[in-house]
């Protein structure tokens, strides 16, 4: 009987405890809240029974018969929820007997109304009821009736579950068999301590350990188990006769538990880290090796070509598609409130179908499953089980996309930590091949500008020449030779644009009132304006100091100007604004405006609306706002003008 008491008051105090952290952990979690009812149920059932035994009181033997009626709706419904998808008629049967029947009996218990050895009887073996349960979702599992819920439980897990429930059941109840002993149900309460510990573990959304830190921890619990049932079998002969000794007793006892639990933890991670290696090596060392293979890719078209075929071949992942994004792109409100978050915690950021299927069947609060359901919705529009989204650089989020195998995503969850630091590696590859590939870009244009420098040095020159020849014609060339002038200033003047926009601009940069400079170009301009042009300057702010080259804000608002001046053609009451703020300016015309495919080319070189126009204006300056770490954006939209704004680096 003392074993059996020892080990009664281990699986009271582990339950308790076990009961409380898993609320404190996870409290708006229906699965949690269940499995925490079901261990403090349970550690009032053990230490009643303790009480029992020891003190020989009714109201603690009570106390435990009542709890013994009480596990059975709590572990039947926990089980359901677990393990099924969905209630079919049996389980719904079988839930409505335990509640109706637990109640009665527990009516019948609290109010003393039950009496004699068949009712007693009757109240032990009531539990039975679980097995039968139990009995009838193996059943299930077997029949393969889709009913199951099986897409955040790998296989591995879920047979460990089948089979401690299967043990536990069994031995828990041999207490109550005289034939049997108490060997067996002190065992069964040590089972019973363990398979708490590892059911807390694996039905918490997100919390799924490998099996190899499941193993180690269950080796140390075991052991300190053993050395907790020891240690109270050796002195409870001893102690069990003065309250103050047992009471110093179990303090030393639990400090040397305390003590021995980290040792212990450590030295059996290291034992099942050997065990587990010829399992680990073939899917751990082959994510190793494609790092080390993928470091050698220098385009992106390959990387992402070795990723998937890494993926699917490897991982077991049925497809994953992957694409950049612009680093600011607007995604769903709640989606981007659970990415935030992630990366707060320093993780890589994903959603996945499965776990959030389950929350939103668990969870208590309305607003919480409102946020579940759009994140699944917005999942099911991207055709996908499984989506991160992690940035890559300061202009790029590389968005990944994974579905799933038709195996129930057994191969995307057994390996999940596998999974995401498959992506965060993808990420951080396609960040190295971004730089190569814009180092390569960069060369290129390099060599491309100074063979187009070069060219149009050499075109200047002949240009010149033919001039000259025009003016020393004799006697006057007439109106041909006005032409030839004309054409011949036309092409200097996009010569000399095609040389600023080739040319490096390596000027430094320094603190300047963009305000001063604007004042003075627009003032400068006035003079040569076509008439009829309404021009206005409007400062919102004085005293605005930003990081930019002189010249290259001057040349700026030249061009915008020399832009809205061409615009305004053949427009009504025609009107310029230029509005300076501190950190830039906008200029604003009623031109006739541009529409959304105008838009999409206007940075291009090349590109323009205008009849006498070179396409190199704006090219030029988005080139040099973007050389002063600024930027500019354009608003226009057809007959109704365009605004431009220009921001630089606030040296304030």
């Amino acid at each position: 009987m003392n074993l059996l008491k020892q080990t009664a008051l281990i699986l009271g105090l582990a339950s308790l405890s076990l009961g409380g952290w898993t609320l404190v952990r996870d409290w708006r979690n229906k699965i949690s809240i269940l499995f925490s009812l079901l261990c403090f149920a349970v550690a009032v059932w053990s230490l009643s029974f303790v009480a029992h035994a020891t003190l020989f009181g009714r109201l603690s033997y009570d106390i435990h018969l009542f709890c013994n009626v009480l596990l059975v709706p709590l572990t039947i419904e926990l089980i359901t929820r677990i393990f099924l998808r969905e209630k079919d008629r049996f389980s719904s049967l079988l839930v409505a007997v335990s509640l109706a029947g637990s109640g009665i009996l527990g009516f019948m218990i609290l109010f003393s109304l039950g009496s004699g050895s068949a009712f007693r009887e009757f109240v032990f073996f009531w539990p039975t009821l679980i097995l039968v349960h139990y009995l009838h979702v193996i059943r299930l599992e077997f029949l393969g009736t889709g009913r199951l819920r099986g897409d955040s439980i790998s296989p591995a897990r879920k047979l460990l579950l089948y089979v401690g429930l299967g043990l536990t059941l069994s031995l828990c109840t041999f207490d109550h068999i005289p034939q049997y002993g108490y060997t067996l149900p002190a065992i069964g309460n040590l089972l019973f301590t363990l398979y708490l510990f590892f059911a807390n573990q694996v039905i918490v959304p997100e919390k799924l350990p490998g099996l190899e830190a499941l193993a180690s921890r269950f080796l140390a619990v075991l052991t300190l188990s053993l050395v907790i049932t020891g240690f109270f079998a050796l002195l409870y002969s001893y102690i069990s006769a003065t309250f103050p000794l047992f009471l110093l007793n179990s303090f030393l006892i639990s400090f040397a538990v305390l003590a021995l639990w980290a040792p212990l933890l450590t030295f059996f991670r290291y034992l099942t880290s050997r065990v587990f290696t010829s399992t680990r090596v073939d899917h751990g060392a082959r994510l190793e090796l494609f790092k080390i293979q993928s470091g050698a890719i220098t385009d992106q078209n390959s990387l992402f070509e070795a990723a998937r075929a890494f993926a699917k071949n490897i991982m077991g992942i049925g497809s994953v598609e992957m694409e950049f994004l612009p680093a600011d792109s607007i995604l769903p409100e709640s989606v981007t409130a659970h990415f935030s978050e992630a990366i707060a915690q320093k993780q890589t950021p994903f959603l996945y179908r499965a776990f959030l299927e389950q929350e939103r069947d668990q969870v208590l609060t309305q607003d919480r499953k409102r946020e579940l359901e759009l994140q699944l919705e917005y999942l099911r529009l991207l055709e996908c089980d499984l989506l991160s989204v992690v940035r890559v650089d300061e202009e790029r989020a590389l968005q990944v996309r994974i579905r799933e195998n038709g195996s129930g995503g057994a191969g995307a969850v057994t390996g999940f930590n596998r999974v995401l630091d498959f992506i965060s590696h993808l990420a951080a590859q396609s960040a190295r091949v971004g730089q190569i590939e814009r180092a390569r870009e960069n060369d290129r244009l390099i060599l491309l500008g100074e063979m187009a420098a070069g060219l149009a040095h050499e075109i200047r020159n002949p240009l010149g020449s033919i001039r000259g020849a025009v003016n020393l014609i004799e006697p006057d060339p007439g109106p041909w030779g006005g032409v030839i002038r004309e054409e011949v200033d036309r092409l200097n003047r996009l010569v000399s644009q095609f040389l600023d926009f080739s040319r490096s601009h390596e000027e430094k940069r320094e603190k300047v009132n963009p305000g001063e400079l604007v004042e003075r170009v627009v003032n400068q301009m006035r003079a040569g304006m076509p008439r009829g042009i309404r021009l206005e300057v409007r400062s919102l702010a004085s005293g605005g100091v930003v990081w930019a080259v002189p010249d290259s804000v001057r040349q700026v608002i030249s061009n915008l100007m020399n832009n809205s001046v061409k615009a305004l053609e053949g427009t009504r009451e025609p009107e310029i604004v230029v509005t300076i703020h501190p950190t830039g300016f906008e200029v604003k015309d009623n031109g006739i405006g541009m529409d959304e495919e105008t838009l999409g080319k206007v940075f291009q070189p090349f590109f323009t609306t205008f009849k006498e126009g070179s396409g190199l204006g704006l090219s030029i300056c988005e080139k040099l706002v973007r050389a002063d770490r600024g930027r500019i954006l354009i608003h226009s939209a057809p007959g109704k003008g365009t605004r431009v704004n220009v921001e630089y680096p606030d040296a304030r």
